[in-house]
């Protein structure tokens, strides 16, 4: 049976608004999609990674650095598995290399007969250690990130749905809604061998809070008129949307939009109620009776839509300033995306569009 890894493989952001105009104004917001590509998932076995030879490197062996273990002890450690020859060196040499206190615990792949110098950086390597690899792109949907991760830790993908379900002890935020989708920080991420489902999502989402915290995402969303989650909303349609460079505008786009107000009228949302990636879609999916569905109904959809950037994020909390009520990605190839205040401009890039997808597509 087909993996949903291989439908991921082909989702893009490619989305079109508003190709069947009504009689009254549609927003037709026409985009391309930054291309999300695969959620990247890799488990780095014992001699799996490069490692790096120092002088003298005589061959591999994997070294168990314990929790809490001092210099001393980490360099005693070292000398047994004879990738030092004697600990007091390694000490010594840790002494002038102050990112030695960064060393943490966990497997690593060295080799023989190392230069202390050398052990230290190699120890500093993230690909030195025994690790379960996982990138999560920018703008990926959570049912993405749970397949990747569920296979890269050879769990079942039930085990991370389960957790979405009810994730009372994932550490989301009170505003979450009780809901992961927009949380799970799009980044790369190195587990430690015997993390559990949990575990992941809880890192995900910590790291979330780091990138809210740091942007003041409750503060100055509350000084712009938005709720914490009202942003983060936005950022998760953006992200599907546009390149980052036209996020500042997209995003205030979407807020005029709002004010008027005027319905959102997005393919990218309703897109994700239909688990599709059509850049442009059939009178019948546009009438498709879901609260995801902005062409039928006004303001915000329920919820995220992506696991959106900080980027993503930032340029909804500091919009760029203009009057425009329209976009179109012109071409998906190079991502030019044209903004327009008037419906009369609207249909002169969205023609510019449909020729080139025409000749193209």
């Amino acid at each position: 049976m087909k993996s949903i890894l291989d439908d991921f493989k082909s989702e893009q952001n490619s989305y079109k608004s508003d190709l069947h105009p009504a009689p009254y104004l549609k927003m037709g917001l026409i985009t391309f999609a930054v291309l999300v590509g695969i959620v990247i998932f890799s488990f780095i076995p014992s001699g799996g990674v490069k490692i790096i030879n120092g002088p003298g490197g005589s061959g591999p062996v994997q070294v168990s650095i314990a929790p809490g273990s001092s210099l001393t002890e980490i360099g005693k450690t070292l000398a047994s598995a004879g990738v030092v020859n004697n600990y007091l060196e390694f000490v010594t040499a840790a002494a002038d290399i102050p990112q030695s206190s960064a060393i943490g615990p966990g497997n690593y792949n060295l080799v023989k007969s190392m230069g202390s110098k050398e052990a230290i950086f190699a120890l500093l390597d993230p690909e030195s250690k025994v690790s379960i690899k996982v990138v999560i792109p920018e703008g990926s949907r959570s049912k993405y990130v749970f397949a990747a991760a569920a296979q890269a830790l050879g769990v079942s993908v039930g085990d991370f749905e389960s957790l979405a379900k009810n994730p009372t002890d994932l550490g989301l935020p009170e505003y979450a809604n009780k809901n992961v989708e927009g949380f799970l920080y799009p980044a790369t991420y190195r587990f430690d061998q015997g993390i559990t489902p949990k575990e992941v999502l809880q890192q995900m989402i910590k790291r979330f809070i780091q990138a809210a915290t740091e942007q003041q995402l409750e503060a100055t969303a509350k000084a712009n008129g938005l709720t914490p989650y009202e942003v983060l909303v936005i950022a998760s349609i953006i992200e599907k949307e546009v390149a980052p460079v036209d996020q500042p505008k997209a995003a205030r786009v979407v807020l005029n939009r709002l004010a008027r107000p005027m319905r959102l009228q997005l393919d990218s949302t309703l897109n994700y109620e239909l688990d599709s990636n059509a850049i442009i879609l059939t009178s019948e999916q546009l009438q498709e009776d879901s609260p995801y569905n902005t062409y039928t109904n006004d303001g915000l959809p329920p919820g995220p839509i992506s696991n959106p950037s900080e980027a993503a994020l930032n340029a909804v909390l500091n919009p760029e300033d203009g009057d425009w009520l329209y976009w179109v990605t012109v071409n998906l190839d190079t991502k030019e995306t044209k903004f327009a205040s008037t419906n009369n401009e609207f249909l002169i890039h969205k023609q510019e569009f449909l020729r080139w997808y025409n000749q193209n597509k």
